[in-house]
């Protein structure tokens, strides 16, 4: 499909009227700039290592209602954690599996299309903020659809121990579906909370989630997020994280992409205020045809701040993946200290993995590396294994585990490990023992 099939669509989804001044001109200003940017091609620089064209290989369209089955609710048991969640399913919220008990004081949650009508003066002031100025054609087309999703708001020093969920279910039904989430995540001075999205698929149908989570950290304030992805076989992904971070903030996110044939992850975090803390690790495993792409943009705008990445890919088959990072380290941003590293594992000769991190420093007082590595499974230590009875399958899987658990131990024990270990043990090569 062309770019004037979204444009069609958007125009049809505006036309409803049922949407106050502002938001309809936040909707009109997206379509505007998507209109004006049209779908990206593999000649932009940024999308190079992207086929485009799957993006537009079906007639994507949003639902207007859906019903939750026993699919759903199966799907919804197997992959809650516990405490309060969100529930949608083809980018529609599902109320009758949701829960917004155990909500402590201060922390809220609600969906988006209840936000729109409650909290217009907030969101006024927040949707487009971070994710505006760098918008790619698919952030504002998120923006011309915008209707659901999820705000979660904490009040100065609200703490909320218990994660908060939002399970975004792909089923498809009897065309291809596009689902637009918006997550608002606003975070007031001294609080603290973990936010896990979890992205999942039902059925073979063909579906393509395009998602937009800003995220706004007041001074001194901490957010744990986590984005599990592991959409089925046909699905296509893009996910855009902007964030900004206040004085003495701390961010760390977490995203672990395992499925759809293609997925695309990026981050967008800025430091506004100084003495913050950054935290970005990744965790990509692919195999068969897919295609798995991350990319990080990370602006070090004020001084006395820190930052560590961290992403690792698997591939097999004739998987693909890459890694784009960039740390911007600003004139004024003085006593930076940021590092930055790409490893990379392919387990097929069909397997390729691009990999390019940078660095683009106009400071002089800084603390600043980075590197690269690709490589294949030792040799030296398969033999080793092999040698003591370890079928060679098993000796894979173990091997590879021991290079994907850097970024699985970097996730708290409890619930949320709990599930990110299951879903690699899924991926790996090998029987479907769950890591230890």
């Amino acid at each position: 499909m062309s770019a004037s099939h979204y444009v069609e669509v958007a125009r049809a989804f505006q036309a409803r009227g049922d949407a106050p001044a502002w938001l309809q001109a936040f909707r009109e200003e997206g379509l505007s700039r998507f209109q004006a940017r049209g779908l990206p091609t593999s000649k932009d620089e940024e999308w190079k290592y992207t086929p485009v064209a799957t993006l537009s290989s079906h007639p994507f369209q949003p639902v207007s209602n859906v019903s939750a089955g026993d699919d759903v609710a199966q799907a919804v048991a197997r992959l809650a954690l516990p405490g309060p969640r969100l529930v949608f399913v083809d980018g529609r919220f599902v109320p009758a599996l949701s829960v917004l008990s155990g909500l402590p004081r201060g922390v809220v949650l609600k969906p988006l299309s209840q936000a729109l009508r409650e909290d217009g003066v907030l969101l006024q002031e927040t949707l487009g903020q971070f994710s505006r100025p760098s918008a790619h054609a698919f952030t504002s087309l998120n923006a011309a659809l915008l209707e659901e999703g999820a705000l979660l708001t904490l009040a100065p020093r609200a703490l909320s121990e218990v994660p908060v969920q939002l399970l975004f279910l792909a089923r498809g039904g009897d065309g291809p579906v596009l689902a637009s989430p918006r997550i608002v995540v606003v975070a007031g001075e001294g609080s603290e909370a973990t936010l896990v999205e979890t992205y999942a698929g039902l059925g073979t149908g063909a579906t393509f989630t395009n998602a937009v989570t800003e995220v706004s950290l007041g001074d001194n304030a901490s957010l744990r997020h986590f984005k599990l992805q592991t959409e089925g076989d046909s699905a296509l992904h893009l996910g855009g994280l902007y964030s900004r971070q206040g004085r003495d903030s701390r961010f760390q996110s977490h995203a672990f992409s395992f499925g759809g044939l293609l997925a695309r992850n990026e981050v967008h975090a800025a430091f506004a205020g100084e003495g913050g803390e950054c935290v970005l690790n990744g965790l990509f495993v692919g195999r068969g045809t897919q295609h798995l792409d991350n990319r990080t943009d990370l602006d070090h705008a004020v001084p006395h701040c820190s930052s560590r990445e961290l992403y690792k890919g698997v591939l097999d088959d004739r998987a693909r993946g890459t890694f784009h990072g960039k740390i911007r380290v600003r004139e004024d941003a003085q006593k930076t200290d940021a590092s930055q590293q790409s490893r990379n594992l392919l387990l097929s000769e069909g397997a390729q993995v691009d990999a390019r991190p940078q660095l683009e420093i106009f400071a002089d007082d800084v603390k600043c590396a980075h590197g690269t590595a690709v490589g294949r499974l030792d040799d030296n230590a398969l033999f080793y294994l092999r040698s003591r009875g370890i079928p060679k399958v098993d000796a894979e899987r173990m091997l590879t585990q021991a290079f994907a658990s850097e970024l699985v131990r970097a996730v708290p024990e409890g619930p949320v490990r709990a599930r990110v270990e299951a879903l690699l043990a899924e991926k790996l090569p090998g029987t479907a023992e769950v890591m230890g």
